[in-house]
Formats: C-alpha cells, sequence, structure tokens
C-alpha cells in the first residue's frame, strides 16, 4: 500500500509540473475574445482539450491526488502569467502572444447636399 501511495504523489507532482507552462500559456494569450488570434485559439484549445481527457480519466479512475496536481498546476501557471512585468516581456519577447490587431473602423463619409 505505501508504493501506490508514493507512486500518487510522484504522478500527482508530475502533472503539476507539466500544467505548470499550460497554465502560464493560457495565463499569457489576450483573455478577450476579439483579441485571441485564430493560431492561439486552435493552440489553447488542443491544450485544454488534451488537459480535460487527463482530468477527467484520471477523476473516472478515482484519482483525486492527481486531479488536484493538475488543478494546482494550471492555477499556478496562469497566476504567474498574469504577472505585469513577466506578461509584458513574454508578449514582446514571443510575436506569438501578441494580441490581434482591431481592425480599423471604416470612416464615415458626409454626405454632400445637392442643390
Amino acid at each position: 500500500m505505501e508504493a501506490t501511495a508514493t507512486m500518487s504523489i510522484i504522478i500527482s507532482i508530475v502533472l503539476g509540473v507539466i500544467c505548470i507552462p499550460c497554465g502560464l500559456f493560457l495565463g499569457l494569450i489576450p483573455m478577450k475574445a476579439d483579441q485571441v488570434t485564430a493560431k492561439q485559439s486552435k493552440a489553447s484549445q488542443m491544450m485544454c482539450f488534451v488537459i480535460a481527457l487527463v482530468f477527467i480519466g484520471l477523476l473516472v479512475a478515482g484519482r483525486d491526488l492527481e486531479t488536484w496536481g493538475i488543478v494546482i498546476g494550471l492555477v499556478i501557471g496562469f497566476a504567474i502569467g498574469k504577472i505585469p512585468a513577466l506578461h509584458t516581456w513574454a508578449v514582446n519577447k514571443w510575436p506569438f502572444l501578441e494580441p490581434k490587431k482591431p481592425a480599423a473602423k471604416p470612416k464615415r463619409v458626409k454626405k454632400t447636399n445637392k442643390k
């Protein structure tokens, strides 16, 4: 029984460490949907899908400690990604993380008065 508990702790730590960069990525991409690029959206959807599959699989298997490892890793990574200085540095370093440029609003054309 002791080996099972040790293995459970090791797996939860490994999953937590793996989920920290995932949470960091989610913290670095823009939160507003209109600022997210198509590549950022696709990457975050795929990553969240894989994390959700692993999480649900562990939850169904009754591995509570491992699921908490995933949640804690994601929260820590997300919190680190939202640190303003780190966020600004990362967005400037990696162009992939830059928000989508807003579309230019069309200029209004004034109606001319016909005489």
